[in-house]
């Protein structure tokens, strides 16, 4: 990337086109606008004021997500996909969770010179909506990413009978796992609180009868044993060095003899500074949660602390900015 003046002014004012797109999501801009409208119809449908929703679909025009032709707006192929809440790869939930956390960015200094979160490390727990949001924006992700298909192909599952998966959240990975493995259980190990929102996901699925859900706290439990595969998307990131090492003992008393852990997060390079997004990304562990990304000389040393070999580590082709780290148990 060519860092020069206008670059530096772009991330600048990054912010407001980010505020401007959170605030059409959570007005309902894109589901008003149907095949096509005027700012003043949209407005009426949302009771907005006209002028104002003028200006902002306007932003949007310039900013590739509606279109605009005599007075009439329509959506881009991008924004009927991604940006309708009805869409089956919608990205809304997740743009709603962004949203929430708007306040929290704007303490980051203070973080920065404490080195604390700005708000209790809970994943979300605290509000039965606050943890939906959540549950619902790590789907929403997922499903419009493809995140579910692409690992799912790139994982070998069929000699794994019994899977569990720590801090599954929606459940969206073991229940697209189990869709392609009809010999295949998993078993979802996660905080009461999630798992009142993954329910209503499980419970939908056709395979709902091959997925158990088991209540657990992982910085307090022990985890369910007997496993041949344990799958951990996401989670490390969230936590800090020592739980992680915790957590990686834990698992590795979880699976059979033969089985194997699989990580998918940012994994950084040595330096801790690439991938760009997980770097960047470790600035909203430090305001909300109790982690960072990590690079994988750590991870490989937790994992060869709590006993694994065969370590491995495997970057994801875009659009997926993470990787996968694979061990046995011997």
């Amino acid at each position: 990337m060519r860092m020069d003046f206008a670059e530096i002014t772009r991330i600048n004012g990054a912010f407001i086109e980010s505020r401007i797109l959170q605030t059409a999501v959570l007005l309902g801009i894109f589901d008003a606008v149907d095949d096509s409208a005027t700012a003043e119809a949209v407005a009426a449908r949302l009771d907005t004021d006209p002028r104002a929703t003028g200006l902002l679909m306007n932003a949007l025009v310039a900013m590739g997500l509606l279109l605009k032709h005599q007075g009439l707006f329509r959506l881009t192929p991008a924004a009927e996909t991604y940006l309708r809440s009805d869409a089956p790869h919608s990205l809304t939930g997740l743009i709603r969770f962004d949203a929430a956390l708007w306040e929290g960015w704007g303490h980051l200094p203070e973080a920065v010179r404490t080195g604390q979160p700005v708000r209790r490390p809970d994943m979300f727990q605290d509000q039965p909506q606050d943890t939906e949001r959540f549950i619902r924006a790590m789907h929403s992700l997922v499903m419009a990413r493809g995140d579910a298909d692409i690992i799912v192909d790139s994982l070998e599952l069929d000699g794994v009978e019994r899977l569990l998966d720590i801090g599954s959240g929606p459940g969206t990975y073991p229940i697209r796992f189990c869709l392609k493995h009809p010999h295949l259980r998993a078993t979802i190990f996660d905080l009461p609180g999630t798992l009142a929102v993954t329910r209503q996901f499980v419970d939908a699925a056709p395979c709902r009868d091959r997925i158990e859900l088991v209540a657990g706290d992982f910085n307090r439990d022990p985890l369910p044993a007997g496993f041949g595969m344990a799958f951990l998307s996401n989670i490390i990131h969230g936590e800090d060095e020592d739980a992680n090492q915790r957590l990686l003992r834990g698992v590795f008393a979880a699976l059979q003899s033969g089985g194997r852990i699989v990580i998918k997060d940012h994994i950084l390079d040595a330096d801790l500074t690439s991938p760009a997004v997980g770097a960047i990304f470790s600035m909203q562990m430090l305001l909300f949660a109790r982690g960072r990304d990590y690079g994988f000389d750590e991870v490989r040393e937790w994992l060869q602390r709590a006993g694994f070999t065969s370590i491995g580590h495997r970057p994801l082709e875009p659009p997926l900015t993470s990787a996968l780290v694979t061990a046995v148990k011997p």
